[in-house]
């Protein structure tokens, strides 16, 4: 493994069963699910190597590598901050 891509391991996969058979496919679902909820933020939310790439309405750009950084990252980059606990309809 790379330097770079080392350096996004603070996920742990083996949490969930399911998303420790296959870890790509859980952050790719993870990042899925984040990037609906911060949609009205403006905000984009991508897997990317062993973490997250967070995209803002301006297109600046931050890499997380887990869930509390990619919700921090989400407020910062958004036009308004997402609750997660919010109701989607």
């Amino acid at each position: 493994m790379c330097g770079l891509c080392g350096s996004f391991t603070d996920l742990q996969w083996s949490a969930v069963p399911t998303l420790a058979a296959r870890p790509a496919l859980g952050r790719a679902r993870l990042a899925e699910a984040a990037s609906k909820l911060a949609a009205d933020g403006g905000v984009r939310v991508s897997a990317w190597g062993q973490g997250f790439r967070v995209t803002g309405p301006t297109g600046r750009t931050e890499l997380v590598g887990d869930l509390a950084a990619l919700w921090a990252a989400v407020d910062r980059l958004g036009r308004a901050s997402p609750d997660p606990l919010e109701n989607a309809s």
